[in-house]
């Protein structure tokens, strides 16, 4: 999600995983709802509403039962197919730089901000040091401060996770509902049916919808994570220090 995801090894590290365990369910039901969203959008776009009213107005109870029970196999063999997927913060890395770039935005305030813990000459320094590198300290910082459990309750109350999981969420919204309309204005300009107009009007809307939330919570972040990273190097500042301080050298003799 971002650089402060840090598990560790005890009765903390249990709570821990439980926590960010139950986050993952959610980005993956988001996921697969969103899924399922394209599919049914895929649907309705190059079969048309008029089969699916025929369906309908033959039988409701009958619709009814089977739009349920195809809804419900098709979201669990979405949740399904989620679950075997691996590497989904790669997935999230990938999307976010295509199409965003708050991820990186975030990283480098991170980094940024534990850097205000050293003196002025040490930030310089350490500046120098790449990217990749830079991760990894920070990931060391915040894998070591995890013991603490203040920190991770502190991080918890500030929401800062569960914001992330609804910033993927609304991410893969703006991807579907942005591939949908593409896919709608091909049907519309086919004319396959009469109102393949309002579903692309409709599916338009969605995906403007979706990518205004998607920046509003991207700006939100940013400037969160900008305020916890200051709270908590304010907190920790001779802890923070220390642990740059010996991966800076430890980096800078590794070149």
């Amino acid at each position: 999600m971002t650089r402060m995801d840090f598990p560790t090894p005890d009765l903390t590290a249990r709570r821990q995983y439980a926590y960010f365990e139950a986050l993952e369910k959610t980005i993956k039901v988001g996921l697969a709802l969103y899924l399922l969203v394209f599919l049914a959008g895929i649907l309705i776009t190059f079969v048309g509403f008029r089969p699916i009213m025929n369906f309908w107005e033959e039988s409701r109870t009958l619709a009814w039962s089977i739009s349920f029970f195809l809804l419900a196999a098709f979201f669990l063999a979405a949740y399904w197919a989620t679950s075997k997927i691996h590497g989904l913060g790669e997935v999230h890395i990938w999307m976010d730089q295509t199409l965003f770039g708050f991820l990186k935005k975030s990283n480098d305030i991170i980094f940024d901000g534990l850097l205000t813990a050293l003196r002025p000459e040490e930030q310089r320094v350490a500046v120098r040091i790449t990217p990749d590198d830079q991760g990894a300290i920070a990931q060391s910082i915040f894998s070591k401060l995890s013991s603490d459990g203040n920190v991770f309750d502190a991080l918890v109350r500030s929401g800062i996770f569960r914001y992330w999981i609804w910033y993927w969420i609304t991410v893969y919204g703006t991807f579907v509902f942005s591939v949908l309309t593409a896919f709608s204005f091909i049907a519309v300009v086919g004319r396959i049916e009469p109102y393949i107009s309002t579903v692309f009007s409709t599916l338009w809307l969605l995906a403007l919808l979706h990518l205004g939330l998607t920046l509003l919570l991207g700006f939100f972040l940013i400037r969160m994570t900008r305020q916890v990273v200051d709270s908590i190097v304010f907190s920790h500042r001779n802890e923070v220090a220390s642990i740059l301080r010996t991966n800076i050298t430890r980096f800078q003799t590794a070149l």
